[in-house]
């Protein structure tokens, strides 16, 4: 892989419009949070949960990078204010489903509905091909940030730190971030799926 296509014009580009996506949609992230009264750790759960139609609390902290504590705490929160239910599993009562609610459904149909214009006319833009590589370049880049997430959280040091101490947590940090992209620019040459 040629570390140097970055320095090339669409390399450039390519990095600005995923930065700039990414802001675009940290403000749209906030505002709807806001909008539906919660935190953006809330909506970051809500968001998982109606991906996946339904997930247990282990589940939902695995998926958000939540200890199970806290999941337990944000589940309390968006159950107080009627976006999520929890329903026993009928075969293992033991096992215990998060659901989001009518409610939560029927604000999410009104806040999302204008994809169903506009997702049409921005697919028609690119071809099955293009499409597909977009597909796979968001994936990719899905499971970079989620293992770059579990590694600089095994270097987050809670309470106030010295700029020299935060130098040397982001010195690990980037020296264990580059043994674990190695191994993903070696899984993607070699044609291999990244594991989730």
């Amino acid at each position: 892989m040629n570390v140097g296509v970055w320095a090339t014009p669409q390399g450039a580009r390519l990095q600005q419009a995923v930065r700039a996506n990414q802001t675009a949609s940290d403000m749209f992230d906030d505002c709807l949070a806001r909008f539906m009264g919660i935190n953006r750790t809330d909506a970051r759960c809500m968001d998982i949960i109606e991906r996946h139609g339904r997930v247990t609390a282990g589940q939902l902290a695995s998926d958000s990078g939540l200890t199970t504590g806290a999941v337990t705490v944000v589940i309390d929160r968006l159950e107080a204010i009627r976006y999520v239910v929890r329903e026993r599993d009928p075969a293992d009562r033991r096992k215990v489903w998060i659901k989001i609610t009518q409610l939560a459904g029927d604000l999410s149909d009104r806040l999302f509905s204008h994809f169903q214009l506009i997702g049409p006319a921005m697919l028609a833009r690119f071809t099955p091909d293009q499409l597909a590589a977009i597909i796979e370049f968001l994936e990719v880049g899905s499971q970079i940030n989620r293992e770059l997430s579990f590694l600089l959280e095994q270097h987050v040091e809670r309470g106030t730190l010295s700029a020299e101490t935060r130098m040397i947590n982001a010195r690990a940090f980037q020296r264990d971030a580059g043994v674990k992209m190695k191994a993903i620019v070696a899984a993607m040459e070699n044609g291999r799926k990244l594991e989730d």
